[in-house]
């Protein structure tokens, strides 16, 4: 079921798990018709479309993980669904070396400045965390 934010046994599973090594985050995003920033934002009242606000939160989130080593393997448009069913917008891949990296980038000292657009413009998503693998784990 899409969430908003990582339960708080999800964060610490993911923060406690012992593998140390590259991680990839595949996000999939379902954005807000409208952005929906709090009046008194700078934005508030523009009535531009969800996915702009959060355009506005990949970039500088993108900025925030290359000081750790991440960056973004794709971002991109949903188009159609070859296999399954589902509604979301887009897909963004970010790969950190290490999910350390992962929560520095969520302690950057901007990050409460850029995620206020991620929550003007993200209306749910799903994050699945995989690891290179020759098969299940």
């Amino acid at each position: 079921m899409p969430a908003f934010q990582p339960t708080a046994d999800q964060f610490r599973a993911f923060r406690d798990d012992p593998y140390d090594g590259p991680i990839a985050q595949v996000n999939l995003l379902k954005f807000r018709v409208r952005a929906n920033y709090p009046e008194g934002a700078t934005e508030f009242g523009q009535d531009e479309p969800g996915h702009v606000a959060y355009q506005r939160y990949a970039d500088a989130f993108a900025v925030a993980a290359a000081e750790v080593g991440g960056h973004c393997l794709l971002m991109g448009q949903a188009e159609r669904y070859f296999i399954g069913q589902g509604d979301w917008d887009a897909v963004m891949v970010m790969h950190f070396p290490s999910r350390h990296a992962f929560i520095a980038t969520l302690n950057h000292p901007d990050y409460q400045e850029m995620h206020r657009h991620r929550e003007a413009g993200l209306l749910c998503q799903d994050l699945i965390v995989t690891r290179p693998s020759v098969g299940p784990a």
